[in-house]
């Protein structure tokens, strides 16, 4: 089971990393903040449910895998990557 108050501070502490870029890059710094905190907050609405269900899977003997939803970290982990590539490109 994946520790998902640890990613969403990771995405939070990132987004904070982004933020320092401010004023050598302006703009461009904000994007990559605001996208970690969003994906930090989708994190965080599913968070009580995934743990419900981890619960539940605990006494059931049987974990139900949540493959979309690693899937969709990793696709918003993969598109912060992106962004930070173009922001180092752009400047």
């Amino acid at each position: 089971m994946l520790a998902w108050r640890r990613t969403i501070l990771a995405m939070i502490v990132c987004s904070c990393f982004f933020l320092r870029w401010v004023p050598h890059h302006h703009w461009l710094a904000v994007l990559p903040a605001l996208a970690c905190m969003l994906s930090a907050l989708v994190a965080w609405s599913g968070l009580k449910k995934r743990y419900q269900l981890a619960a539940s899977g605990l006494n059931a003997q049987a974990l139900p895998a949540s493959v979309r939803t690693n899937l969709l970290l990793a696709v918003c982990v993969t598109g912060l990557c992106a962004l930070e590539l173009a922001a180092i490109l752009m400047a």
